[in-house]
């Protein structure tokens, strides 16, 4: 890339790409200078909405194999999951899940946009990032997962067949570490076990094995 010449005009939508190819490459060039990812999260409240999910894209390749790298864009990333593009929602959720190990106390204290997304988004891939995000952050601490089990409780409850495989998956870190919650969890792994959809009765199956 040339000296001064903003990263942004690279993805995508900019350079015409009908794939995800350009991002992909601006991915790469963002793992090697991690300092790019700076454009990359301004451009995330850009107005041009298809450069706004690129920068949203990028921002999930990197985390999810440097996440470190994407840490410090936490902010933008949850004000990102908020907004009015569908695609840059799921991204920036998607980006956020990655990021969850490394950052559960900031992951808590976001608890109310977090489960707002898990039960209102008019977008699956929205809600089931919000899970996997919640599942992550529940799985670095007791304290996280006391928190964070009563909203995947309230999920089996309330979201429908489609969600259940990830909400017992979600709860497989929970069980990991908190004897106490993993007797909790494990009533939910034999509730589900025989369930008629086979992914749900995989994820229970798991459950119950790292419950007991």
């Amino acid at each position: 890339m040339e000296e001064n010449e903003s990263i942004l005009s690279k993805l995508s939508s900019q350079m015409g790409d009908s794939t995800q190819q350009s991002n992909e490459n601006a991915a790469l060039m963002c793992k090697e200078s991690p300092g790019l990812l700076e454009q990359i999260a301004e451009g995330l409240g850009h107005k041009d909405l298809r450069l706004a999910g690129d920068c949203a894209e990028v921002m999930t390749k990197v985390a999810e194999t440097h996440p470190r790298f994407v840490t410090p864009y936490a902010e933008q990333l949850l004000s990102a999951i908020n907004h009015k593009n569908t695609r840059v929602r799921w991204e920036s959720m998607h980006a956020v899940a990655f990021l969850s190990p490394l950052i559960p106390g900031r992951i808590i204290a976001a608890l109310d946009i977090i489960q707002e997304r898990m039960f209102t988004d008019s977008s699956t891939l929205v809600r089931d990032y919000s899970i996997q995000c919640l599942g992550n952050a529940a799985s670095c601490g007791e304290e996280e997962a006391r928190k964070i089990l009563p909203i995947l409780k309230k999920g089996l409850m309330e979201l429908g067949d489609k969600y259940l495989s990830k909400l017992l998956s979600a709860m497989i870190g929970i069980a990991k570490v908190s004897p106490d919650l993993a007797v909790e969890v494990l009533m939910y792994g034999y509730d589900y076990a025989n369930h008629p959809i086979s992914s749900v009765q995989k994820a229970a199956k798991k459950l119950v094995k790292a419950a007991q």
